[in-house]
């Protein structure tokens, strides 16, 4: 089991590597946003660096309800009732065609789409991540938010799936040299539909850390919401992000809701919220002791990582 404050202690330039991934990040976002698809959501990206491993996107899709009839942006999905069932009609927004395509075809269509947009990043983009090892990877993993449907004029059509997308970084340093063809490079990319499974587990892990950084639990950091993200990662094992809070502010004035002290200047605030550190770690290391052992699908060369990342505006700087 580890912890992660910024990133574990690694020989590595922190500062350059998070630099690298806010960069990437953005442009993955911003490939969503041009596009005007709606497969990617633009915000909620992150990403995860992992020693010996590589960096993991994390990456929600889109929350998608379509309607019949033509919209400004993304795509429409206009429903039709036959005897053999339901027919619908897919049209990209700047194209007045409309292509006729089965209920089965539907998902098949939109993962095509959604692959171009993960190549386009992995091949064009991904070799900004500097620091990796020839060996790394570089995954991103598209998946559905929690009970995510596809719906059609309000009826549940389809359980929605994602998927993830991995290319290693010595693929791209070939790209790079000359050594290798885009076309070559673009087959090297592994691509798996992830499975719609839950453990439970890791839910169950996930909702008692959420319980045990609220702010009438925690005495030191607490959590930015209710929901702790996890990915299980074959040969890997489990990565938990956390956003943490430290306090928040009214007017200059800062508030410190774990402790109930208020009224704080900004010199004050910072002071004391910089010394809860080693207790924040102390009791994050009981925490994974007594409550790790409820996870049992995890193998014994697997891991549990959980990276905690302040919330910027707190001005909470968690030591290396």
């Amino acid at each position: 089991m580890m912890i992660v404050g910024n990133i574990f202690g690694q020989s590595i330039d922190q500062e350059r590597m998070e630099r690298d991934l806010k960069i990437a990040e953005n442009i993955l976002g911003t490939l969503s946003n041009s596009n005007n698809r709606g497969f990617f959501s633009s915000r909620n990206v992150e990403s995860n660096y992992v020693p010996d491993y590589g960096v993991i996107f994390s990456v929600p899709q889109s929350n998608m309800v379509y309607v019949t009839g033509k919209a400004k942006k993304g795509i429409v999905v206009s429903e039709t009732s036959s005897s053999s069932g339901y027919s619908y009609v897919l049209a990209d927004s700047d194209d007045d065609d409309e292509v006729e395509v089965s209920s089965e075809d539907l998902k098949g269509e939109i993962d095509k789409k959604l692959k171009e947009q993960m190549t386009l990043f992995l091949v064009d983009y991904a070799d900004l991540i500097g620091q990796l090892k020839s060996s790394d990877r570089i995954m991103v993993n598209v998946k559905n938010n929690r009970n995510h449907v596809w719906m059609h004029n309000d009826q549940v059509a389809e359980k929605s799936m994602g998927q993830t997308a991995e290319i290693l970084k010595s693929d791209l340093i070939a790209l790079k040299s000359g050594k290798a063809s885009r076309e070559a490079t673009i087959g090297k990319i592994k691509f798996t539909e992830v499975n719609d499974k839950m453990e439970k587990d890791l839910e169950l892990f996930s909702s008692i850390f959420s319980r045990l950084y609220e702010p009438d639990m925690s005495s030191t950091y607490y959590a930015s919401s209710r929901n702790i993200n996890y990915e299980k990662l074959d040969n890997l094992g489990a990565i938990f992000s956390m956003r943490v809070y430290s306090s928040s502010s009214d007017n200059g004035k800062h508030t410190i809701r774990t402790t109930g002290e208020s009224g704080l200047t900004q010199s004050e605030r910072d002071a004391k919220v910089n010394a809860m550190y080693p207790a924040f770690e102390k009791n994050m290391k009981q925490n994974i002791i007594d409550y790790g052992r409820t996870i049992k699908s995890l193998k014994p060369s697997e891991m549990l990582i959980i990276k905690v990342r302040p919330v910027s505006y707190t001005h909470l700087t968690l030591p290396t």
